[in-house]
């Protein structure tokens, strides 16, 4: 198993430089259009999956939002097709990022996970040329392999979202990653 949850919390991320937090920068591209939906019609799950290149913890979780508001988020072992955590990320700041400490997780290299948001809001961010979002990249420790979304409803879905888009992406929620030295 590649995974392994340990009964501490994490104190400050900004203590150590070497933390990554990589999906909100999709929101930085250049030559892309940002659409701001603030209630759309319907409650979708959606993030990213991904993988770590280098063994590592993961001790919190985010997301950048266009509303106030209280929103799930998951993390997925996909390799097992289980829910690591579910944690409720409070919002008291239109677009503005927000994090929550969880006991940190421990992530084998090449662990692949999934990473989620349940919302019916989201930063809708498509490349001006209408061509795809290159997947899989790599930023830092952590390879983004594809964004996913489905509809389901307020309670999120039974498993991570199985649809991939890579013409429209959503970059709302993110997680805080330290490789091991």
């Amino acid at each position: 198993m590649v995974l392994s949850i340990i009964g501490l919390q994490s104190c400050n991320a900004d203590d150590d430089s070497s933390t990554e937090a990589p999906f909100f920068s999709f929101l930085n591209l250049s030559d892309i259009r940002l659409d701001t939906v603030v209630k759309a019609a319907d409650v979708w799950e959606y993030g990213f999956r991904f993988s770590s290149l280098k063994a590592g913890t993961i001790s919190r979780l985010g997301i950048k939002v266009p509303t106030l508001g209280t929103y799930k988020v998951r993390l997925y072992d996909l390799a097992s097709n289980q829910l690591l955590v579910e944690k409720e990320v409070i919002s008291n700041e239109k677009n503005a990022e927000h994090f929550v400490s969880i006991n940190e997780i421990k992530v084998g290299s090449g662990a692949d996970l999934g990473l989620s948001l349940v919302a019916d809001v989201f930063f809708k961010a498509q490349n001006l040329s209408g061509a795809e979002f290159p997947f899989p990249q790599d930023k830092g420790s952590l390879r983004i392999i594809s964004f996913n979304e489905e509809k389901c409803g307020p309670n999120g879905c039974a498993t991570f979202p199985a649809n991939s888009n890579q013409i429209v992406i959503a970059p709302c929620v993110n997680l805080e990653f330290k490789a091991a030295n």
